[in-house]
Formats: C-alpha cells, structure tokens, sequence
C-alpha cells in the first residue's frame, strides 16, 4: 500500500484520497493497485455503504505519471491500471467523488465510472487523448456522450 492514497473508513463511508499533491495527484501503479484493492476489498466489507474518491483542495488529479507509466507501461490486463478500471466500473456500491481543481485524463475517466460527482467552482476536466495522438480510455468517449449529452462532450 502507499501512502500517495489515503484510505479511510468513518460511518459507512469508504474514502479513497490523492495524496501526491508536489505531483499534481498524478497517478501511479502503485496507486492504482492501492485504489484497485481498496475498492474490491470494500465489496465485500458489509460496514462500507458508499465509497468516496476525492483529490486535494486544488487539484483532483494531473492524470497518469507519465514517468511512472513510461518505465513501467501496463503488461497485461492484469496490470493495475486494468484492475482499477475493472473495479470501479464493476462496483455494486455507490462511488462518488468530489472534484476540486483540474481532473486531466484519467482523473476526468474515472469520474464517468462513478455513480455521482461533486464539482467545485473551481473544477475543471480535460481529456487531451486527441491533441496527444492516443486513444480514449475506458470508454471514456462513450461515457462522456451519455453523461452530458453528444454536443457537450463534442465540445
């Protein structure tokens, strides 16, 4: 486990936090393993009745670290950006998140996987896939579509 998530239990309510705030809460594998586990392990913990995501006061999420990614680039769909991705969208107990600041990339990805998202004043959402040459993740395009409307997510 590391300590770039922060994980607590308090009144039936599991929160999964970003702790990496001298990175921009980018995301590592160690953090996506931490955040995979925690979230298949709150499944089948009777206490846990929602789960909460949540990122800093300033920032949600940079996105991947794309050093970490870039040194060890997912192998398999057992890597742990899969069993993350696998976990949240397979969840039967309510995520939520509350969104603060900038969410780039994944950071706006996971959010389409959860039941419900806060966004403060100050949030902001960003899918650069196109204007970096990649492909979208986690039927990240698909989900965008149904959750604001074709224009929106066009836009």
């Amino acid at each position: 486990m590391t300590t770039d998530i922060l994980v607590e239990r308090a009144n039936g309510v599991l929160t999964i936090a970003f702790n990496r705030p001298d990175k921009k809460n980018a995301i590592t594998a160690a953090m996506y393993q931490t955040m995979a586990d925690t979230l298949v392990q709150a499944q089948g913990d009777a206490s846990v009745r929602a789960i909460l995501i949540r990122g800093s006061a300033n920032i949600f999420s940079a996105g991947n670290d794309l050093e970490d990614f870039m040194k060890s680039p997912p192998m398999g769909e057992n890597a742990p950006v899969f069993q993350f991705l696998r976990a949240i969208s397979s969840a039967e107990k309510p995520v939520v998140a509350s969104v603060a600041g900038p969410a780039v990339g994944i950071g706006t990805t996971l959010l389409l996987h959860c039941d419900l998202v806060y966004a403060a004043d100050s949030a902001s959402f960003s899918l650069p896939f196109a204007q970096l040459g990649l492909c979208p993740e986690a039927a990240s395009s698909l989900l965008l579509a149904r959750v604001a409307g074709y224009q929106a997510a066009a836009e």
